[in-house]
């Protein structure tokens, strides 16, 4: 045999055993009969129609969603037979709709996984045998088969139709009338078919097959739930014989930024020459009127030609670049230009006109006016930089998965905008086409990224030539469907995969595609900052504060290493001299659960460095599933709630918002931190006319002023409001700094007085209603000095004595010191007992999920001191000092620890009142973790429920997550006080509080006042045990009696879920803490604020005392 036929024969050897592949395990076949991506466009039916831009209402796109009849299988081979691809399905088969995810109606398991895959890995195979524990075990490949029947249009005949997949979630084949149609990988990308020689007069049918699991999904190794199915629009297209296959538009500006250039470049697709035909397009603005004094025109043919597949191009010469971009150019003049902040918009419709001047087709897209740059280490948008206040988002919905209607896509957006948010990252995939439409209209800055993630194989497959053409097909599917989307500033190559050559072809392909847009990617693994690029990217990178866990590597030069980049702070990067590309926080401030803590040090410090471009938080809902318990009680379920194995329990909750997009703190405490406008006070002095309060306001906008907000002030006394007003508008430009000066009055209302000083809008917008609030800010003001306090006359007090107890008795109250628990066990005003469960120390509190996490390991170092178990054992009652009308007692507790101990000395002081004042100080000794709190705990007796509290509020509140929590008076009832974590924890607390009332509906109760530092306190149905112990918050059984929790410390929140741990300020260290706090009986007639005060004052006096 010749060395060429051996040569041959192992050729044709490879080729043949390739061939006996499936195509849904063949790495090189990606698609098959799938149109070239194109833009999101359609086809209308007149001028008219294509300005409007309507697509519901085009006859020329039919929608082919609704009831589809389905059937499952958990295998190929379990899929039906292929006698129904040609006739009709079993009627066996049930109806599923389309678009949906067909988990969400029953079918297979949603697996909820953040890395790794679901199937064992053997790339390309999804179906070598896994674990027997595995999902996958038993449905190894799961199958969906769709059939439905549908009629074209008789207006349709003699044209060409196009069937149209927005995003199908797995691999599928599709046939029409029993022919096959094509095959497609790539969930999230559009795929598209023409299917015009297959269809026939009357009735059709159409069949889909999705394979769950393909080789394809390697490159989707996103975090998220693993879901199945249709799950974005089926259209049918009809266009002409000739058409507009693509076009492509791009806008620039001159060096001010001032006038326009519009250029367009289109493809045209026929099988006939075009000669005398000709392509015209025409700009709108909003009014529907012209903008160009002529509409632009260019011969057909020649673009047919050189973009037909079988032009042979002459080429000129000398040959130095390809020429000006595009066929279609005008120069438009000062148009309104687009920002996220003034998304001004334009029509563009296009018009293919034949030779007899007939307008065989039109079609059109919004065009955004606006120029994208990188210079001296800054983004610029139209000239000005920007910072992308931003937040990723995962396209999921609670009750039908991964289809979003775009009611719930606008929705996404009006919050985010009225959050303050001005950008998102679409992690990790192309979203549905709607969502960026919503986003050039409404403003909202999109970083675009492709569907494309290997995290379970790090950078393995980004090495591997034989999937470079799968990594390029998802990348060029992304920029082709999105580059007419003024919104997009930017494309993401993928997510978590390394870097390596197949990235660096992705990378070179979009730069020289689109110049217009910046390139971005964070790999994880590998060089973190390669060249390709043209922007410095991290996730979850530390502002330069010391942290509890610090966390870095052993060997200090191992910061340095690629894979170490995690670890470095932000403005290091931005002080290095080598490389002065803009910084990107891709990633961060990963907000799972009761999360987002020191959120203002990041901005503080991307604020005041021109490199530092912003960040997207992870992320913007959670993604929890609805479900049911056995006993149908609906509930939101995380990783393992299906029986998914594997999965990774909840770390799929780490929204901003619920998965039904409830608020949350974390919502507010972005909205104040990232709002655009900067108010500090300067300085505030009495005069004659009140009190004269010198603001400094500085505009943060990238592009617009301060004109048309309002300004408005309000002056609180003891959290209610007494005065208020608006001032005039400012013409503060953007990124500059202006004086604001105010005169409030000034009484002698005794208590704290604080200013709060706000930025409204005055009308409704496209996102938010009218007056809605852009930014705000609050300030202590000089407090008015009581000079005499009118406390209660003095009332005899018994005290009684035993072995077993202290017991006072007044004219209207009871209180018991137990000698063998060393505490308040009874407390009764009037006859009725207030304390459910006694007064005791509380070290512990339910572990948050940044507790569990890999950044600081909280939760562990906590239970391995036995924090969790603690056994409070009394040393000492002992009563200090007794006259007729006030009595001193002093205990002592101690509770053991793994190593250490915690001591709590207090000392009460009760008077014949009822009135007792406690000095707590929490004395930590040994070998002992930071601590999660050190406070005292109660319960109160049912039916005490009605809370008002002046603090920190209305939403739960802790050290590093306050900003959006302003001093101020708020009520509220006990059972609503805690956040519905998913998976329950920590919840509920409120810094700074200065008193809170507990009562019953009649406002009869008790008062809690701090004597002392304000104090953080929480009153909910649950103990800290309950929040620690139980899995899902719909097994949580709510107390009758009210868990009230006063803290001298608790511990912050951090960002230690994904991401560094709790600064070190905001740690309670295991050293001595006091908390000095007064309880007063209230009842029904009385204001607690005024009780409260008298509390204070009176006992404060009594500590001055000589």
């Amino acid at each position: 045999m010749s060395k060429l036929a051996a040569i041959l024969l192992v050729l044709c050897v490879g080729s043949n055993a390739r061939a006996e592949k499936p195509v849904w395990e063949n790495e090189q076949v990606y698609h098959r009969n799938r149109l070239p991506a194109r833009a999101t466009f359609w086809p209308f039916a007149s001028v008219e129609a294509a300005r409007v831009g309507d697509r519901e209402v085009s006859p020329l796109v039919k929608s082919l969603c609704g009831d589809w009849r389905f059937d499952w299988a958990p295998t190929p081979a379990d899929a039906p037979a292929d006698s129904w691809l040609n006739g009709f399905p079993s009627s066996s088969w049930a109806r599923l709709p389309v678009p949906s995810s067909w988990q969400m109606h029953g079918y297979g398991t949603p697996i909820y996984k953040s890395s790794g895959y679901p199937f064992r890995i053997a790339p390309p195979r999804v179906t070598c045998e896994p674990p027997s524990t595995w999902t996958t075990f038993k449905d190894r490949n799961p199958v969906g088969s769709y059939w439905r029947e549908f009629e074209t249009p008789r207006e349709w005949r003699g044209k060409r139709v196009f069937l149209h997949f927005a995003g199908v979630e797995g691999a599928f084949e599709t046939w029409v009338n029993g022919d096959f149609v094509g095959y497609s990988e790539g969930s999230r990308s559009p795929a598209e078919f023409e299917v015009t020689s297959r269809l026939q007069t009357g009735a059709n049918t159409i069949a889909v097959r999705v394979y769950r699991y393909s080789d394809g999904s390697y490159l989707e190794d996103q975090d998220m739930w693993r879901l199945s199915g249709i799950h974005r629009e089926v259209l049918l297209v009809a266009t002409p014989a000739a058409r507009i296959a693509d076009f492509t538009v791009r806008t620039d500006l001159d060096s001010h930024y001032r006038d326009a250039q519009l250029a367009i470049d289109i493809k045209l697709d026929a099988d006939n020459p075009l000669d005398g035909w000709t392509i015209r397009a025409d700009l709108f603005d909003t009014e529907g009127d012209a903008v160009l004094a002529e509409s632009l025109q260019h011969k057909a043919e020649p673009i047919l030609n050189l973009t037909s597949d079988a032009a042979v191009l002459v080429e000129r010469t000398p040959q130095r670049g390809a020429g000006p971009f595009g066929w279609l150019h005008a120069t438009v003049k000062a148009p309104r230009l687009w920002t996220a902040e003034t998304p001004n918009l334009y029509r563009l419709v296009l018009s293919l006109v034949d030779d007899h001047g007939s307008v065989v087709q039109t079609t059109g897209c919004d065009v955004g006016f606006r120029k994208i740059e990188s210079r001296d280490g800054r983004f610029l948008v139209n000239g000005k930089p920007i910072k992308l206040r931003g937040v990723n988002r995962h396209e999921h919905d609670p009750v039908t998965g991964h289809t979003l209607s775009l009611e719930s896509m606008r929705r996404d957006i009006e919050l985010m905008k009225r959050a303050n948010i001005n950008a998102v990252r679409t992690a990790h995939y192309p979203n549905d086409p709607r969502w960026y439409g919503l986003c050039d209209r409404l403003g909202m800055y999109v970083l675009n990224e492709a569907d494309l993630e290997t995290h379970g194989l790090r950078g393995k497959l980004a090495n591997e030539p034989s999937w470079a053409p799968a990594f390029m097909d998802r990348v060029v599917r992304l920029v082709e469907r999105d580059k007419n989307h003024p919104s997009v500033i930017g494309w993401s190559l993928g997510n978590e995969s390394g870097w390596a050559p197949n990235f660096a072809a992705c990378a070179a392909w979009t730069k020289a595609t689109d110049p217009t847009r910046f390139v971005h990617y964070e790999g994880a693994q590998g060089e973190p900052d390669p060249a390709a690029v043209d922007v410095i990217s991290r996730f979850y990178p530390r502002v330069r504060n010391a942290y509890l866990h610090p966390d870095l590597p052993q060997d200090p030069a191992a910061v340095e290493r690629p894979e170490n980049a995690r670890w470095e702070r932000l403005l290091d990067i931005a002080d290095r001299r080598n490389d002065s590309r803009p910084i990107l926080t891709s990633e961060y401030a990963h907000a799972m659960g009761n999360a987002v803590g020191n959120l203002p040090e990041y901005w503080q410090e991307i604020w005041s460095n021109d490199r530092l471009l912003g960040g997207f938080l992870w992320d913007w809902s959670d993604q929890g599933l609805l479900t049911r318990t056995v006993e149908r009680k609906p509930y939101i379920g995380y990783g393992g709630a299906f029986d998914d194995e594997p999965n990774h329990g909840a770390f799929c909750l780490n929204g901003v918002v619920m998965a039904d997009r409830s608020l949350t703190a974390k919502y507010e405490e972005v909205r104040r931190v990232y709002q655009p406008i900067a108010i500090e006070m300067v300085g505030a002095h009495r005069n004659e006319e009140g009190v004269r309060v010198a603001l400094r306001v500085t505009n943060r906008r990238d592009h617009v002023g301060l004109d048309g907000l309002i300004p408005h002030w309000r002056l609180d006394v003891e959290g209610k409001s007494i005065a208020e007003g608006d001032l005039p508008p400012l013409s503060t430009p953007q990124r500059t700094t202006q004086p604001l000066v105010l005169t409030v009055p000034f009484d002698n209302t005794p208590g704290e007085r604080w200013l709060r000083v706000s930025f409204r809008q005055p009308n409704a917008t496209a996102w938010s209603p009218a007056h809605w609030e852009i930014a705000a800010a609050q300030f202590a003001l000089p407090a008015t000095e009581v000079r005499q306090v009118l406390g209660k006359t003095a009332e005899p007090l018994e005290v009684e004595e035993t072995a077993d107890s202290v017991r006072l008795k007044g004219p209207r109250f009871t209180a018991r010191f137990d000698r063998h628990t060393a505490t308040l066990v009874s407390l009764q005003y009037d006859g009725a007992e207030v304390l459910a469960r006694p007064f005791t120390l509380q070290a512990y509190r339910a572990p948050t999920d940044n507790d569990r996490g890999f950044g600081s390991w909280l939760a562990k170092e906590w239970t391995d001191a036995g924090l969790d178990r603690l056994t409070v054992e009394p040393v000492s009652v002992a009563v200090q000092s007794r006259d007729v009308s006030q009595t001193t007692i002093a205990t002592i507790v101690e509770a053991k620890t793994h190593g250490g101990a915690i001591r709590l000395v207090t000392t009460w002081r009760i008077n014949g009142a009822g009135e007792i004042a406690a000095e707590c100080r929490f004395q930590p000794t040994g070998r002992l973790p930071p601590l999660p709190r050190l406070g005292v705990v109660t319960s109160l007796v049912a039916g005490l429920d009605q809370l008002d509290w002046f603090g920190r509020g209305p939403w739960e509140s802790y050290p590093d997550r306050q900003a959006a929590c302003d001093i101020g008076r708020y009520q509220g009832v006990v059972c609503e006080q805690a956040t519905p974590y998913p998976r329950p924890q920590e919840t509920g607390s409120h810094e700074e509080t200065r008193w809170a009332a507990v009562t019953d509906k009649d406002g009869k109760g008790l008062v809690v006042a701090a004597t002392g530092d304000p104090f953080a306190f929480s009153a909910l149905p649950y103990t800290a045990a309950d929040l620690a112990t139980a899995k899902r918050w719909v097994d949580l059984k709510p107390r009758a009696e009210s868990v009230l929790s006063i803290d001298a410390a608790q511990c912050g929140l951090g960002n230690s879920s994904c991401g560094p741990g709790v600064l070190k300020r905001y740690a309670v260290l295991p050293v001595e803490h006091t908390l000095r706090f007064a309880i007063a009986p209230l009842s029904a007639d009385e204001d607690p604020a005024v009780v409260a005060r008298r509390e204070r004052a009176a006992f404060n006096s009594q500590d001055q005392a000589p």
